[in-house]
């Protein structure tokens, strides 16, 4: 059967501008909440906040509910079920709320000393500047702020890699993710042995759903770095986006075991489970993430997956 999902994003009442992000994927087990990565389309909403995905195959007693996610810059993600079991053509409305949460620096599972090298700058101005920046960036958490700083860094010195691995890892959390990946691959070749800089190229992509793409540079990020907690996490999310969850599962596990701390890894773990649909697994993991996270990227989503669980099993 072909089917066709349409829909509309908003964002403050008001339909959300031409360029929004819109993924689409098979709802998991337990579905609503769920948060996506694109595995079955990508779109871009149009001038009035619209946007439409059809040549969708169902086949008999197959997958029938589909996950729709918005991803916008400065808005924390949303997401709806599309449930297309009764009818060809299926309609969602997402409203975006403005994410206002005070995220630490997307950094490695190590903190931000770890991108931080014991060599610095060649000039006392590049030096400065550097400190400045990274004031900005670790203790301020003003990830905007200290771009330009870092810029100057570089224009006074170019072959300061460290500098390249900072300014990466602030345009992720502008969400600048070209930007980013730009950064780290400069300094991935100032630097071949910065597991850091090669993990930061992964982590890039995966943010640009190229999931294919990103395993050589997180691959080899492990390989010179085979206990970090955020390398497995961003291998386990490009083979989860490639739908090989059973292979994404090993390296969500260890990234659980080198670093327990490490919020996101629960998230991917918990949906691993809903796939083996092992429920109170699930539900222990995610309860896990909004322990540590509870004002995170992705709570909202998690909590009203574990209410739906909860609801499932029977439990309150």
């Amino acid at each position: 059967m072909q089917a066709e999902i349409h829909g509309q994003v908003r964002i403050e009442n008001r339909p959300a501008p031409q360029g929004v992000l819109v993924l689409l994927d098979v709802a998991p087990s337990f579905r609503a909440g769920a948060v996506g990565n694109g595995q079955l389309g990508r779109t871009m909403t149009d001038s009035g906040g619209k946007f439409v995905f059809d040549g969708l195959t169902i086949a008999r007693g197959g997958d029938a509910q589909f996950l729709v996610t918005v991803h916008c810059s400065g808005y924390k993600d949303a997401s709806q079920v599309a449930d297309l079991r009764g009818s060809p053509r299926g309609y969602v409305s997402l409203d975006l709320q403005r994410d206002t949460s005070a995220d630490v620096p997307n950094v490695p599972s190590g903190g931000p000393g770890e991108t931080i090298s014991a060599k610095q700058p060649s000039s006392p101005e590049a030096r400065a500047a550097l400190a400045k920046a990274q004031e900005l960036l670790i203790e301020k958490h003003d990830a905007k702020g200290s771009i330009e700083g870092f810029k100057k860094t570089l224009k006074l010195d170019p072959q300061y890699g460290p500098g390249y691995v900072l300014l990466g890892t602030a345009y992720m959390q502008t969400q600048e993710w070209e930007d980013a990946k730009s950064a780290f691959e400069k300094a991935s070749k100032l630097e071949p042995g910065n597991s850091v800089a090669f993990l930061g190229i992964g982590a890039a992509m995966n943010q640009q759903g190229d999931f294919t793409g990103a395993l050589k540079p997180l691959q080899h990020s492990l390989d010179m770095k085979a206990d970090s907690a955020e390398a497995h996490y961003e291998m386990g999310r490009s083979l989860w986006g490639l739908q090989k969850w059973q292979d994404a599962e090993p390296h969500a596990r260890k990234s659980i075991e080198v670093n327990r701390e490490f919020a996101p890894s629960h998230v991917l773990m918990g949906n691993i489970y809903l796939r083996r649909r092992d429920a109170n697994s699930a539900l222990t993991e995610f309860n896990e993430y909004l322990r540590l996270d509870p004002q995170g990227q992705h709570a909202a989503a998690v909590k009203e997956m574990v209410e739906k669980i909860q609801k499932a099993l029977g439990q309150r």
